[in-house]
């Protein structure tokens, strides 16, 4: 069922690929480019996140929402999706409101699943 929504989410323009990781940073479902490592990946992207949150509330911003790590030749998005997190993956030029909008629906329904 939650790759049905990656695989909805992965039509996206600019999406190259996407995740649920738990919390604990073990993959739960994967649509990601053959070429990504997802569990590397899944594991980097929940102590990211995870740090993100601390300081979020260490600094009193209340819950986190989303991060996002911006490279050179792309971005990786990350929003809370209940028991995981959804993690995307995009190119570096890229309609970024409408990302956020599309993972925001996604993550509803990863919640719902859970």
């Amino acid at each position: 069922m939650i790759d049905r929504v990656l695989l909805e989410l992965n039509k996206t323009e600019g999406i190259k690929g996407s995740m649920v990781v738990g919390k604990d940073g073990l993959v739960i479902a994967s649509q990601l480019p053959g070429s990504v490592d997802a569990e590397l990946v899944g594991a980097m992207a929940s102590a990211a996140f995870g740090a993100a949150e601390r300081t979020a509330a260490e600094i009193g911003m209340g819950n986190l929402e989303q991060t996002m790590i911006e490279g050179e030749h792309g971005k990786t998005l990350m929003v809370d999706a209940g028991e995981g997190i959804l993690v995307v993956l995009t190119d570096a030029k890229v309609n970024l409101g409408l990302i956020r909008i599309t993972m925001k629906r996604a993550a509803e329904k990863v919640k719902a699943m859970f």
